[in-house]
């Protein structure tokens, strides 16, 4: 019995330690593995980049707004799970975005390594990983923007919009 509700506890506060992560990991991370499978795939797959150079671009724009929905959803458990401060648009943005920045550097340092190491050419030179880098952050920008309309849209209450239409 003593087991039992020991085990009780310990499962309970795994639970509540881990839950924010789990969410996150069901809300968020399907997006950026898609992606990244996509990029596989497009990559040393069917090796579409060859034939087909600026199809990084909108890759990395994905990339970009998929990392910017991991980040959110991370953000938002974390805050209801008290791991962060409560949930504020704006900071929660500008956390957002610079995760997006230090994630779009930390890819291109990689595309770097593996170049250098692994003998891939995943990178044509500055202005390619500077549009990589831009890229990125502007799928990022766009999420938190379409993010920001969704939350305004949904604060357009139907009283609202009735009491427009009167008048």
């Amino acid at each position: 019995m003593a087991f039992s509700s020991h085990a009780d506890r310990v499962t309970r506060m795994f639970d509540s330690h881990f839950t924010p992560a789990r969410a996150t990991a069901r809300e968020g991370a399907l997006a950026p593995a898609l992606v990244f499978t996509g990029h596989l795939l497009a990559s040393r797959v069917f090796g579409w980049y060859r034939p087909y150079p600026d199809l990084d671009i909108p890759m990395h724009f994905a990339g970009g707004v998929a990392i910017a929905w991991f980040f959110h959803r991370a953000g938002v458990n974390a805050s209801q799970a008290g791991w962060l401060a409560p949930f504020h648009g704006a900071t929660h943005a500008l956390l957002v975005f610079a995760l997006v920045g230090t994630t779009t550097v930390l890819w291109e340092f990689a595309e770097f390594l593996s170049d250098r190491y692994l003998g891939t050419h995943a990178q044509a030179g500055l202005e390619d990983t500077l549009l990589d880098m831009l890229f990125g952050g502007l799928g990022g920008f766009a999420l938190l923007l379409c993010l920001l309309w969704k939350s305004r849209s949904r604060s357009i209450t139907l009283e609202r919009i009735g009491a427009s239409r009167r008048d």
